[in-house]
C-alpha cells in the first residue's frame, strides 16, 4: 500500500493546485484583478501629473468646469488608492490644491474633502474657511447649492450632494457644524422625494434620475447620521433609549430602495455620467453598509464593470459630464478602492423588523477599533441579510459571511431564524467565525430566545463570561467592577469562545458615539476587547477575497489507497478540536489532489482497528494515561509503516507532560528530539515550497505572546530510516479548525496546515 501512494503522489503532482472550487478560484481572482485595476490607475493619474502638480486637462462640464475639480478627485482617488500623504506625487499635489480659490461649490467641497483626508494641521484653517463658505449659501428659501456665487444656475442635487460630503469631511476633520444646518438638509431631501421614492436635477423636476436618487439616499444617510445625538434618548445610566429604533428619515429610505428595485432603474451603464454614478453607487452601499442594492452585489459587479472598460493604459475613458478621462479614471479608483474596504463586523438581518434599532452602532465600534486596535486601518461594516438565500447556497453563503470575522445582532424580541439563516449561522460558527449578540436596552425576550438558539444549534448551554475571561482583557485590561457593569454570556468551540451575548444593554452608547463619556468610553473598550479578542488583532482581508468551505456532501469514491485519519481517544480531553482534521483533509483534497476522506474514526489505542488507519493523529489538553496493551499496539503499529502526529491543545503543559511520558512507554529505547529544519519534512520537494517559517505564539516571561513569526520547531522519534512520531507541543488542532484564541499557545491557520500537511505528505512518501 505504501508504494503505491507513493508513486501516486510525486511532488509533481502534490504542488499542482486544485481547480475542484472554481467558484471560489474566481472571487481569488477578481481580488486580485481589482488590485491590479487600482495599480494600474494610479500608475496613469501619476503619469498624467503636470509640472506644476496639477491634472487640469479642460474642455469638460459638471465637476470639472471650474478650475481645479479634476485636481482634487485625481488626488481623492490617489490618496483613497493607498498611496501616502508624504509620496511626492501627493505632495506636489497638495501645493496646487490648497492654492485653489473659494470659487464653486464642486471644488471647495472636494478640496476640503482632500484637506480632511491627508490630515495636516496646517491645512485646519482652510478647512474652517471652507465650511463657513458652504454653510453660508444656506440661505432662507435653501433649495440646495448651485455651482456657487455669481455663477448660472440655481441650487440642484449633484451640487448639494459634493456641499454634504465636503460638510461632512469638515466634520470628521474637527470642524463644528450646527445641527439646525443638517436639519434643513435633512428636511429638503423629505421634501423634494417624488412619490415614487426618487429625485430629479432639482426641487420639483418630475423626471427622477438615478445619479440623483443615488445622492438624495446618501443624502438623507448622512444628515440622518449627523443629527443622531440625543434622537433616541438615552439614559445614561441604565442604557436604556426611550426611542429606540425611531427614525424620521428612515419612510423616506425604504421608498428609495423600493425605487431602486424597480425594473430598469438600477445599472452601470448610461449613456451620460457613468463614472460619476459609479462613484454614487459606492457610496450609497457604503454609507447604508448594504451589501446588495437593488438585489444586486454592488461591489462585485461594479468591479466586473470597471475591469472591462479600464483602458490599457490604466485609465477609464469618460465623457464630459465625468470630468473627462482624469475624472473617470478618479471616480472609478474611489469606487475600487473604497468599496474593497475590509469588512470588519457583519450586521445581520433577521425577522422582519427590529434587527435594526441602532442604525450607526457598528459604524462607530468600527472606526472605534480602527483607530485603537489596527493603527486606523481602513475597515467597514456591512449589513448581512441571508433571511430569502437559497437552500442549495448554505455552504456559499457561510463563506460569503467569513469575509468579515465578526457577525453581530440585536433586537428586543427573540431572534426569528428561517431554517436555512440557522445552518448559514452554524456553519459560519463552525469554520471560525465570532458572533457577537446584544440583547437590545437589556431585553430578556431577546436574551432568552438567543440561549434557545444555541441550544438549538449546538446543544449547548450559554454560560457566564468569568472576569479573568480574555474578551475582558485582550485591549484593556478590565477591573472586577467594570465587568460586572456588563456581564457577558459565552459559547465555546473547541479551546476558543465563538459566541458572546451581552445581556445589558451596550449599543446605545455605540449609537451615540459616546466614548468620552465614563460608561461610554466602557462600553467602547468591552466592544474593542471583544474584536480583539475575536480576530485576534489580525486583520480581515480586502472584500471579494474568497473563503473556501468544505463541502461535507462531496464524497469521492474510495480507492483502493483511500487515506482516513485515526484519531486517538485517549484517557483524557482527547478532542478539543473535532473537526480539525475535516480541515486538513479538505484542504489536502484541494490543494495536493489526495484521495482523502474528509470524515476521521475515533480508534482506541488498544484496539485492533488501530491497525486500519496508517495515519493517526492524537490532541489533547488534559493529562493522560496509556496502559500496557495501548503501549504495545501503538509500537507495533508505528514500527510497521504507521505515522502519529500530535500536538498538545493550546500549548497544555499536562498533555504534554502525558504524551511525553507515552511516548518513552511506547519506545523506551528512543525519545523525542527536535526536527532540524533541514529535514525533509520541511522540503520544497516534499512540500511544493519550502517551509523556514511559520506563524506561532509562544511563552515569553509568562505570558502568551502575539502572533510572530518563527522557525518551526517540531519533534519526534524516528525509527530506522523515517520519523514515526512527529510532535507539536505548541497547538495545532485548534488552529486547524480556526478556533485558536489569543491566549492558546500554537499557531496561525495557514502555518498549521503547512505543518500538518507536510505531516501526511511525509507518511505517503514514506
Amino acid at each position: 500500500m505504501r508504494v503505491a501512494l507513493f508513486v501516486a503522489f510525486t511532488p509533481l503532482v502534490i504542488v499542482v493546485p486544485s481547480t475542484a472550487q472554481p467558484q471560489g478560484r474566481e472571487r481569488e481572482q477578481l481580488v486580485d484583478q481589482v488590485k491590479n485595476a487600482i495599480d494600474r490607475g494610479v500608475a496613469y493619474l501619476r503619469r498624467n501629473q503636470s509640472a506644476r502638480g496639477d491634472w487640469e486637462k479642460g474642455g469638460v462640464i459638471g465637476i470639472g468646469v471650474i478650475s481645479g475639480g479634476q485636481s482634487c478627485l485625481a488626488m481623492l482617488a490617489l490618496l483613497n488608492s493607498g498611496v501616502p500623504p508624504k509620496d511626492p506625487v501627493i505632495q506636489s499635489g497638495l501645493e496646487y490644491v490648497r492654492k485653489i480659490p473659494q470659487v464653486g461649490t464642486y471644488v471647495v467641497a472636494l478640496q476640503t474633502m482632500v484637506l480632511a483626508e491627508v490630515n495636516d494641521p496646517r491645512d485646519q484653517p482652510q478647512i474652517q474657511s471652507n465650511v463657513n463658505w458652504l454653510l453660508n449659501a444656506m440661505r432662507p428659501g435653501f433649495a440646495g447649492w448651485s455651482y456657487g456665487p455669481g455663477l448660472d444656475g440655481g441650487g440642484d442635487f449633484s451640487n448639494t450632494q459634493y456641499a454634504l460630503l465636503g460638510l461632512q469631511a469638515g466634520k470628521q476633520a474637527g470642524v463644528r457644524i450646527p445641527d439646525a444646518a443638517w436639519k434643513v438638509i435633512l428636511d429638503l431631501y423629505k421634501l423634494s422625494q417624488s412619490g415614487d421614492g426618487a429625485w430629479g436635477y432639482t426641487v420639483g423636476d418630475p423626471n427622477p434620475r438615478l445619479t440623483m436618487t443615488l445622492a438624495g439616499f446618501c443624502g438623507l444617510h448622512i444628515a440622518g447620521l449627523e443629527l443622531k445625538k440625543g434622537r433616541q434618548r438615552l439614559n445614561r445610566e441604565t442604557g436604556v433609549a426611550e426611542r429606540c429604533g425611531e427614525y424620521e428619515e428612515d419612510p423616506f429610505i425604504e421608498k428609495t430602495l423600493r425605487w431602486l428595485a424597480r425594473p430598469g432603474h438600477f445599472g452601470y451603464e448610461l449613456a451620460n455620467h457613468m463614472y460619476y454614478n459609479i462613484y454614487g453607487v459606492e457610496r450609497a452601499g457604503r454609507l447604508s453598509g448594504r451589501r446588495f442594492l437593488a438585489g444586486r452585489d454592488w461591489y462585485r459587479e461594479g468591479c466586473e464593470f470597471l475591469i472591462r472598460k479600464q483602458q490599457r493604459d490604466g485609465s477609464w475613458n469618460g465623457g464630459a459630464f465625468d470630468g473627462g478621462t482624469i475624472g473617470a479614471t478618479s471616480f472609478a479608483l474611489l469606487f475600487l478602492s473604497k468599496g474593497r474596504t475590509p469588512v470588519l463586523i457583519s450586521k445581520l438581518a433577521w425577522g422582519t423588523d427590529g434587527w435594526n434599532n441602532k442604525h450607526h452602532d457598528m459604524k462607530h465600534v468600527v472606526e472605534f477599533c480602527s483607530r485603537e486596535l489596527f493603527q486606523k486601518a481602513p475597515l467597514g461594516w456591512q449589513i448581512f441579510d441571508c433571511r430569502k438565500a437559497d437552500p442549495n447556497r448554505i455552504r456559499q453563503e457561510a463563506a460569503e459571511l467569513l469575509q468579515s470575522p465578526i457577525v453581530y445582532l440585536n433586537g428586543h424580541e427573540a431572534p426569528r431564524f428561517t431554517d436555512v439563516q440557522k445552518e448559514i449561522v452554524k456553519k459560519y460558527l463552525q469554520e471560525g467565525g465570532f458572533l457577537l449578540a446584544e440583547a437590545c436596552c437589556g431585553s430578556t425576550d431577546f436574551t432568552q430566545g438567543f440561549r434557545e438558539l444555541m441550544r438549538e444549534l449546538f446543544d449547548k448551554e450559554m454560560v457566564p463570561v468569568a472576569a479573568d475571561h480574555p474578551v475582558y482583557h485582550s485591549y484593556v485590561p478590565f477591573k472586577p467592577n467594570e465587568a460586572a457593569q456588563f456581564p457577558l454570556e459565552r459559547l465555546d468551540l473547541g479551546c476558543k469562545t465563538v459566541v458572546i451575548l451581552a445581556t445589558r444593554p451596550l449599543a446605545g452608547w455605540w449609537e451615540e458615539n459616546l466614548s468620552n463619556e465614563a460608561k461610554g468610553l466602557i462600553a467602547f473598550r468591552l466592544a474593542a476587547n471583544i474584536v480583539a479578542y475575536a480576530t485576534n488583532m489580525e486583520r480581515p482581508k480586502p472584500k471579494l477575497t474568497g473563503v473556501e468551505i468544505a463541502d461535507d456532501a462531496v464524497e469521492i469514491k474510495r480507492a483502493r489507497n483511500f487515506l482516513e485519519v485515526g484519531q486517538i481517544r485517549h484517557g483524557g480531553d482527547w478532542e478539543p478540536a473535532p473537526n480539525a482534521m475535516r480541515h486538513l483533509m479538505a484542504y489536502l483534497r484541494q490543494t495536493h489532489k489526495l484521495d482523502v476522506s474528509l470524515a476521521k474514526t475515533d480508534v482506541r489505542p488498544a484496539h485492533p482497528e488501530l491497525f486500519h488507519h496508517g495515519f493517526l493523529y492524537m490532541h489533547g489538553r488534559g493529562p493522560f494515561e496509556f496502559d500496557a496493551a495501548a503501549l504495545k499496539n501503538l509500537r507495533a503499529h508505528l514500527t510497521t509503516g504507521g505515522l502519529l502526529l500530535a500536538d498538545a491543545c493550546c500549548g497544555s503543559e499536562e498533555f504534554d507532560k502525558s504524551f511525553r511520558e507515552a511516548i518513552r512507554g511506547v519506545f523506551p529505547d528512543a525519545q523525542l528530539v527536535p526536527i532540524p529544519t533541514s529535514d525533509e519534512l520541511y522540503s520544497a520537494d516534499l512540500n511544493g515550497l519550502p517551509i523556514r517559517e511559520v506563524r506561532c505564539r509562544r511563552r515569553d516571561n509568562g505570558r502568551t505572546s502575539d502572533l510572530r513569526v518563527v522557525k518551526p520547531e517540531l519533534e519526534g522519534v524516528r525509527q530506522g530510516d523515517r520519523w514515526v512520531v512527529i510532535y507539536s507541543k505548541y497547538d495545532l488542532g485548534c488552529a486547524l479548525e480556526k478556533h485558536a484564541s489569543s491566549d492558546c499557545l500554537g499557531h496561525d491557520h495557514e502555518s498549521a496546515l503547512r505543518l500538518a500537511s507536510a505531516a501526511v505528505l511525509y507518511y505517503l512518501r514514506h
